[in-house]
């Protein structure tokens, strides 16, 4: 056997074995729970950038609201990420809306305040 067929042969075999090989040591079920965790700061982190972009009306700064567009698309992509390995590791991403109510008035928004974007 060739070196690159037995190379393609290890890669086929370590595909079939998912994201959990033999030498993976964690508890799944612990590390889903964190990524959804860490998931849900991203998915508020998304919604905080996209309230600032439709906050940011300033001449001194034009650039502003792009620049929380950008962001906020960097922290969704994020999201996904976290999304497709909770899913590798046969979980379903979620996110308690408990986290999405909470965080958003301990930062200084208040919901009325969130209502007025794009309006």
């Amino acid at each position: 056997m060739s070196p690159d067929a037995s190379t393609a042969e290890a890669v086929q075999q370590a595909m079939a074995q998912g994201a959990m090989t033999e030498a993976y040591q964690a508890d799944p079920q612990q590390v889903i729970q964190e990524l959804n965790r860490l998931r849900a700061t991203e998915v508020t982190s998304y919604l905080q950038y996209k309230q600032h972009a439709c906050m940011a009306v300033s001449l001194f700064a034009p650039g502003l609201k792009d620049d929380f567009e950008a962001h906020a698309t960097l922290e969704l992509q994020h999201a996904d990420v976290l999304a497709q390995r909770i899913q590798q590791l046969g979980g379903g991403p979620s996110i308690a809306r408990s986290r999405l109510r909470r965080r958003p008035r301990r930062w200084g928004y208040a919901p009325s305040k969130a209502r007025r974007c794009g309006r």
